[in-house]
């Protein structure tokens, strides 16, 4: 949660100094990225799951195309950032993180702002390796396919 809170920390003072709301696309921006580092957790284990036996490709595919699992998700995703993080002020991340002068030197925001869709991406080309699949055309026998 250190990371989130360190994230939440720089991308409020970012916003402040291009006078943009703070909260609100701090807010947006820390929710987004849990959306993504969660989905792809969801992904895996989904994949993890398949691959034991534990639950049938049916039914993943019904959760998969589920728009109440998807709401309850996101729904989570949101309530959780704004209680976890957006409810505390700001002068708490402030006590916390501006003593980190190294940390706050050598982490640029532009990280940041590539973090969330590199990791995605990341983690979907590493998903062919381990599970299988097909990539330009290969078809591709993953460490844990069945």
């Amino acid at each position: 949660m250190k990371f989130f809170e360190y994230l939440h920390y720089r991308m409020y003072i970012a916003y402040t100094k291009k006078k943009d709301s703070p909260v609100l696309r701090t807010f947006m921006y820390v929710s987004l990225v849990m959306y993504l580092i969660l989905a792809v957790f969801i992904i895996y284990l989904d994949q993890i799951l398949i691959v034991c036996n534990v639950l049938s490709e049916e039914t993943s595919k019904e959760f998969r195309h589920s728009k109440i699992f998807w709401g309850i998700y996101i729904l989570f995703t949101l309530l959780f950032t704004y209680f976890r993080f957006t409810r505390k002020d700001f002068s708490y991340y402030e006590k916390r993180y501006s003593t980190c002068h190294s940390l706050n030197k050598s982490v640029k925001i532009w990280m940041f702002a590539a973090f969330p869709f590199l990791f995605f991406f990341l983690s979907i080309f590493l998903m062919a390796p381990l599970f299988g699949g097909e990539i330009f055309g290969t078809e591709i026998k993953g460490i844990f396919s069945k």
